[in-house]
């Protein structure tokens, strides 16, 4: 919970009403982030590949404060929506991600425009991203969606 409410009957109330955490404004931003990371932690879910407002996936590094990627230290020229793809695949890493969720999160588009939009985004990040280099980050599940993975 996150709350102004600082009391110790306040917490006590909430910690019985099943909060897992209780957080009293004003707060440090890094402390829920830590926080958050501990749940996350918990939980099962990958956050090792997120550090402050970078994401690393392998030798590419995103910026997501600069809206910029590099891989092996060269920068990678985006547009806009090849970076909205490229920090999407890359929150979720190792996770597939459908077409239609793409088309949600980086397009708006949330029903089936019967366009090719999608895979032609797809092959020009991996002109930009995989081309060059012996180990592909960006893979495809037939059928299913794509996904960014430093794994073979």
């Amino acid at each position: 919970m996150l709350t102004a409410l600082g009391g110790m009957d306040d917490k006590m109330q909430a910690f019985e009403l099943g909060a897992d955490d209780y957080l009293v404004k004003p707060f440090d931003f890094r402390e829920l982030l830590a926080r958050i990371r501990v749940f996350l932690k918990r939980a099962g879910a990958e956050v090792s590949h997120v550090r402050n407002d970078k994401l690393l996936i392998g030798d590419l590094e995103i910026d997501r404060e600069r809206k910029e990627a590099w891989r092996a230290g060269k920068k990678i020229p985006l547009t806009a929506k090849e970076y909205q793809l490229l920090e999407l695949l890359a929150l979720h890493k190792g996770k597939v991600i459908s077409k239609m969720t793409i088309a949600e999160k980086v397009w708006n588009i949330d029903f089936d425009t019967g366009t090719n939009v999608i895979e032609v985004y797809i092959n020009f990040l991996r002109k930009k991203i995989d081309k060059d280099f012996e180990v592909k980050l960006l893979h495809t599940k037939t059928g299913m969606g794509y996904f960014l993975s430093d794994e073979s």
